[in-house]
């Protein structure tokens, strides 16, 4: 059996930490020069907290990071063309 591992998120640092991704959200995607470059940086900070996941987290983390992107994405499609120019 595999230890657990010491630098694993509880569920309450895991909701912290998607917390604070998804209130980066609005403000982060209103600057960004371009929408294309919001995904792979989205990607990477999310990947982070992934990475701290425990097994048992996994699906409700994902779930929590889909919902994040569904959100944005209607957010985004609210705004019109021009979004973050």
């Amino acid at each position: 059996m595999t230890p657990p591992d010491p630098h694993a998120l509880d569920r309450d640092a895991l909701d912290e930490a998607l917390d604070r991704l998804a209130a980066m959200l609005p403000a982060w995607c209103s600057h960004l020069r371009h929408q294309a470059q919001f995904r792979p940086q989205f990607d990477a900070l999310a990947a982070r907290i992934l990475a701290r996941t425990r097994p048992g987290d996994r699906a409700y983390a994902l779930a929590r990071i889909d919902a994040m992107l569904a959100a944005e994405s209607a957010a985004d499609s609210d705004a019109g063309p021009h979004r973050g120019d």
